[in-house]
């Protein structure tokens, strides 16, 4: 927080826009209130005068001023005077955020005086949004509760303001340990956002679960911990299994990098007690790829991925994870032209995901076609050809487009049988559909509907279906986001497929 110098008044922003000011709003009203000291003080506040409002308020103060609007704006002053001059301590906050309070308690009176909640509300929540963070957060259950339960009562019509505060009074009640009352808020939160805010809704439902699981991860850390003093392998073992549940949740690619401290705990416990789990230590490796990955940090996700192949004995991640590390090996050489059509096209749309979020689509395009082209070489660029939408939109237009889009479809059907029986299939059909969720995150959209076509030309019964799968496995799927039929999942010559057409539909 900067010096009042630096932050002009910003609590009258509803009159001030209403009318001229802070007082000819209420004039032109017809309100007839007048008070000879808080103007003066709110004027001079306003052009970054602190000594000057302190002795207005002081004066003002002392002559014991009735309970109307002008003592609220004095209080709201005097709140702005009182704000740390940086990110203050609790106390200091909360010495500040008093004044507020009593504004509010004012205001909800009478009904011409209810947009000062309003105004208090904001300014309360510039005063403590230094708080905002895991720890300090827990100190604004009582204030922030006050503030929410104030907007409630006076009926603001601001609903994406309440719900911005309900949902940070949801993240302080469980910072707090109020694991009752947090559940109880959520739920009144949820049906609000849903009654009134619906585009909010993925949020509070994500608040909802998110901060149980990382106060039981937290909690099972403290656990691991001393199981490790006491040196029991088998209690040990025990609660890294239990930790390990517990983050399968929160590995989600916004998400997962909260969890990177658990998960190396435990990987150095289960190989510390040599443990035999040998399938969750090699997920646990396996995640702790992504996570490096993702972070940019090559060298240690490749250390990962390598300690995971060694862990999987039985070879049921064998291909997935023989695939991670030839694409991690492809990032660490591009400088140098792969072999491989797979390696080409795989490195093209690698260095496509890496590009800048705000580059322009036309600079992430050529990248994708030409990965795109390297797959299919005789049929991509017909079929992108097919899903453009330039042009005019007359009717013998129309007609004719859609008789070009039906022919350069119809040539994709033989790309299959010129690429020859199963060469590389199950390499191809994820590198498609890598190519058409990269094309749609980017919103590069011609380009991710030419994919989809080519992933469903494997769409034609060569997949094997199995009937159950190990119940870890769908933890993980469950956990990553993914939907499958109960018992079903579609494998190729005995091994588990991931990632390969969960994007076409």
């Amino acid at each position: 927080m900067g010096s009042i110098a630096a932050q002009p008044f910003s609590g009258l922003s509803r009159d001030v826009r209403s009318g001229s000011g802070p007082v000819s709003g209420w004039a032109s009203q017809g309100h007839s209130e007048t008070c000879p000291e808080a103007t003066p003080a709110l004027s001079w506040l306003c052009l970054g005068c602190a000594d000057i409002s302190r002795d207005c308020l002081m004066m003002y103060f002392e002559g014991k001023p009735p309970a109307n609007q002008f003592l609220c704006r004095a209080y709201l002053c005097q709140g702005q005077l009182e704000s740390p001059q940086s990110f203050g301590s609790v106390e200091e906050i909360e010495k500040a955020v008093i004044y507020f309070l009593k504004a509010i308690e004012i205001s909800k009176i009478k009904p011409r005086y209810h947009f000062l909640v309003f105004n208090a509300s904001v300014l309360y929540f510039q005063m403590v949004r230094p708080l905002l963070r895991s720890g300090p957060r827990q100190h604004l259950v009582p204030t922030l509760t006050q503030v929410v339960k104030a907007l409630e009562e006076v009926g603001e019509q601001d609903y994406s303001w309440r719900a911005q505060l309900m949902l940070h009074l949801v993240e302080c009640l469980v910072d707090a340990g109020k694991g009752k009352e947090a559940s109880s808020f959520a739920k009144a939160t949820s049906d609000f956002i849903e009654s009134h805010i619906p585009d909010l809704y993925p949020k509070i439902f994500s608040l909802q679960v998110k901060p149980l699981f990382f106060f039981l991860m937290c909690r099972l850390d403290k656990v691991l911990q001393s199981a490790v003093r006491e040196g029991d392998a088998k209690v040990m073992q025990a609660v890294c299994a239990s930790q390990w549940n517990t983050c399968l949740p929160l590995l989600q690619h916004n998400l997962r990098r909260n969890v990177k401290g658990a998960l190396l705990k435990v990987a150095q416990v289960l190989e510390d007690t040599y443990s035999v789990q040998l399938e969750m230590r090699c997920q646990v490796h396996s995640e702790l790829a992504v996570i490096e990955e993702e972070e940019g940090r090559l060298e240690p996700a490749l250390l990962h991925l390598q300690r995971a192949l060694l862990l999987d004995e039985r070879g049921v991640h064998h291909e997935r994870l023989t695939s991670a590390l030839n694409l991690l090996q492809l990032r660490g050489t591009l400088y140098q032209t792969p072999s491989s059509t797979e390696d080409k096209a795989a490195m093209l749309i690698q260095q496509a995901k890496n590009g800048q979020p705000q580059e322009e689509v036309r600079k992430r395009r050529p990248m994708l076609v030409n990965a795109g082209l390297t797959l299919a070489p005789d049929a991509f660029q017909v079929v992108l050809d097919a899903e453009s939408t330039s042009g005019p939109g007359g009717v013998a237009h129309l007609s004719a487009k859609a008789q070009h889009h039906s022919a350069c479809v119809e040539k994709v059907q033989g790309h299959l049988t010129r690429q020859g029986a199963g060469k590389n299939d199950r390499e191809r059909v994820k590198l498609w559909a890598a190519l058409a969720k990269t094309a749609r995150k980017q919103e590069v959209w011609d380009v991710c509907r030419a994919a989809c076509r080519f992933c469903l030309l494997y769409d034609d019964g060569r997949w094997k279906l199995v009937e159950k799968m190990p119940r870890v496995c769908k933890a993980v799927i469950k956990a990553k986001g993914g939907y499958f039929e109960e018992s079903q999942i579609i494998v190729w010559e005995g091994g588990v497929l991931h990632d390969s057409i969960c994007v076409i539909s």
